[in-house]
């Protein structure tokens, strides 16, 4: 519900009232950018707005501020600083880790949206149809509302909706866009993922992958990883099963779920070497998320701790 200040009792309660917004305005952020740094620089303007702000002239807190970062949003993406020209091989956006945990009644709008899949959609859109689609479908915001934050008209938004949706779904068999349907793997697929992997059963692992399944990797040119994205279940598995067997014998593999989405986190001297999540269709995995950029797997530090061990068999199939 809206939060009035006239109710809360005016300018005493300015800080208060921010702080119950933040971790909000920053998973709006966050879906908008991609990026920690850049969505924590979005919400830092924010609060310096809200400051400034005449407080007797807003009556809806909640309305502003989510107005007001999303403009801010709005002007990053079509900022030159968002062009990734020079990212070396594929780009992934960060892996999300919440800044706190969500009340329950804000848990739905903390997360929907957040995963690999979803995020990685979100890149094939125009910055005015990303922040339109990101307020629609996430956030509720119906066609009058979003006009006049995009500067259309609501007919206008309609048509720059529809076209959004277009764009995120699939065009071919080599389109690296992920599936729009699927959902994202629990911990007990990506454990018998990681099994079969370790014990190179082939067999298993093309069980557990979608014929069309798509593996996309980012290392950021600061690690190895695929020059290009995989296609299909016999390349992604004997990819797996062939980089399995060059792994340091220090390295161990852990399972984390943050936000609903589990990630198998490889680790060696208590650093994060590689951070992988996927995503399935019909129930079997249909795209494979690898994060090998140390940049983006630093994120993963804060929360490593919370890491569960798995403990896996060198025994072969077969």
């Amino acid at each position: 519900m809206p939060v009035s200040l006239h109710l809360l009792g005016g300018t005493s309660l300015v800080d208060r009232i921010f702080e119950t917004h933040r971790a909000r305005l920053t998973a709006l952020a966050y879906r908008m950018l991609g990026s920690h740094a850049d969505a924590e620089d979005a919400v830092q303007d924010v609060w310096l707005r809200w400051r400034q702000q005449d407080q007797d002239m807003i009556k809806d807190a909640t309305g502003w501020l989510v107005r007001v970062c999303s403009n801010i949003c709005l002007d990053v993406l079509k900022s030159a600083r968002r062009q990734r020209e020079n990212y070396v091989g594929n780009w992934l956006p960060e892996p999300w880790l919440p800044p706190e945990q969500p009340k329950a009644e804000q848990q739905l709008i903390e997360q929907d949206g957040l995963g690999q899949a979803y995020m990685l959609m979100l890149e094939r859109l125009a910055p005015v149809e990303r922040v339109a689609l990101v307020l629609h479908e996430v956030f509720d915001w119906v066609h009058d509302d979003i006009a006049p934050l995009i500067e259309r008209t609501p007919n206008n938004t309609r048509q720059i909706l529809f076209r959004a949706r277009r764009k995120m779904q699939r065009e071919s068999d080599r389109d690296a866009t992920p599936e729009p349907d699927s959902t994202t793997c629990d911990r007990a697929k990506l454990d018998a993922f990681v099994t079969a992997i370790g014990c190179s059963d082939v067999s298993g692992l093309l069980d557990l992958l979608a014929p069309d399944v798509i593996l996309h990797s980012d290392g950021g040119g600061k690690a190895l990883a695929t020059a290009n994205p995989l296609y299909g279940a016999d390349h992604v598995s004997r990819f797996f099963i062939g980089v399995w067997g060059k792994r340091s014998a220090d390295e161990r593999v852990f399972h984390i779920t943050l936000d609903d989405e589990c990630w198998l986190l490889m680790v060696e001297n208590g650093v994060v070497t590689t951070g992988i999540c996927a995503s399935e269709r019909d129930g079997r995995i249909i795209d494979l998320f690898v994060h090998r950029n140390p940049d983006k797997l630093a994120l993963f530090s804060p929360v490593l701790a919370g890491a569960i061990p798995i403990e896996l068999s060198n025994k072969k199939a077969g």
